[in-house]
């Protein structure tokens, strides 16, 4: 990772309002109806979006008070994790013990890597899932150079609130009117 040369351009207060690009997972995989069950073929992707947005990376997880919170939320993200792992074998039509173990084989402390490949797999896209607050906003976030002939990208460490970086925000839509503190629809 290497830091920005150059610091982020704050978001003026005259600009138009404004909300991150990257959405949190329920706005591009809504949740379910009440009592509907949907086939594991939509639902898949919804749980790896979901799992994704519950990841702590990208938050202020080390710095919550009380300190529960922050561990609450990690037995929150490996919970999603491996029930969007176990839909996702059953998905592959493993059954019973099998199914089981290759979802419990990818809950663990890699389990942020396993999401990220496997969500790819269903279209689920993670670059463009925001994580859900834990904690305030990060005073930094990061910018991705496009990916090299190998697929690696090079980081960059931007200063200041992804909410308030011009290269990371967009104008909200007119039919987006309400907003929370972050950017995002509600």
């Amino acid at each position: 990772m290497t830091d920005t040369p150059e610091p982020t351009t704050a978001l003026a207060e005259d600009q138009p309002k404004r909300r991150t690009k990257r959405r949190y997972a329920h706005e591009l995989f809504p949740h379910a109806d009440e009592g509907e069950t949907r086939p594991l073929d939509e639902e898949v992707p919804y749980l790896y979006a979901r799992a994704l947005g519950l990841d702590i990376f990208g938050t202020s997880w080390m710095e919550v008070e009380p300190r529960s919170t922050a561990g609450n939320r990690i037995v929150e993200f490996l919970q999603a994790a491996r029930i969007a792992f176990l839909a996702d074998a059953l998905l592959s039509d493993m059954v019973g013990e099998e199914a089981w173990q290759w979802a419990d084989m990818r809950s663990n402390e890699e389990a942020s890597e396993f999401l990220y490949e496997r969500a790819l797999e269903y279209g689920v896209d993670p670059e463009v899932i925001k994580p859900y607050p834990c904690g305030p906003e990060p005073d930094h976030h990061d910018h991705y150079d496009a990916p090299d002939s190998r697929g690696w990208r090079v980081v960059h460490r931007a200063d200041g609130p992804e909410s308030e970086c011009l290269e990371c925000t967009e104008p909200i839509p007119d039919e987006d009117t309400n907003t929370s503190q972050n950017g995002a629809t509600e």
